[in-house]
């Protein structure tokens, strides 16, 4: 058994006739600390993501992806993590998507 591992958590999605102008959350809140996270727009909209549902934190346009690995090059295994309890939220801005959708997945620091 590994100190150091990780595994992956649950798909988090929202097809395109989910998606608002008002902030939405996607899926769960994180269950454990998270040490990467990609996002992927599959939608033909421009969709944001916030972390607190006020500022918009992250664009992405139309089949676009965003992939973060927060733990590279970190001093500890414990630095540099996405919080448990975090929440995803997003919504579009402009118009409204009429088709595909937009993804999450998470890498999980596994306790």
């Amino acid at each position: 058994m590994f100190k150091n591992a990780a595994k992956f958590d649950t798909l988090r999605s929202v097809a395109f006739g989910s998606l608002t102008t008002s902030y939405a959350q996607l899926g769960a809140v994180l269950p454990n600390n998270a040490v990467a996270i990609a996002f992927k727009n599959n939608t033909n909209g421009l969709v944001l993501v916030s972390f607190d549902g006020i500022n918009d934190n992250l664009v992405y346009p139309s089949g676009s992806y965003g992939v973060y690995d927060i733990r590279t090059n970190a001093p500890s295994t414990v630095d540099y993590l996405l919080s448990m309890n975090t929440a995803i939220l997003v919504k579009y801005s402009g118009s409204a998507p009429t088709s595909g959708s937009f993804y999450c997945e998470v890498l999980l620091a596994q306790i």
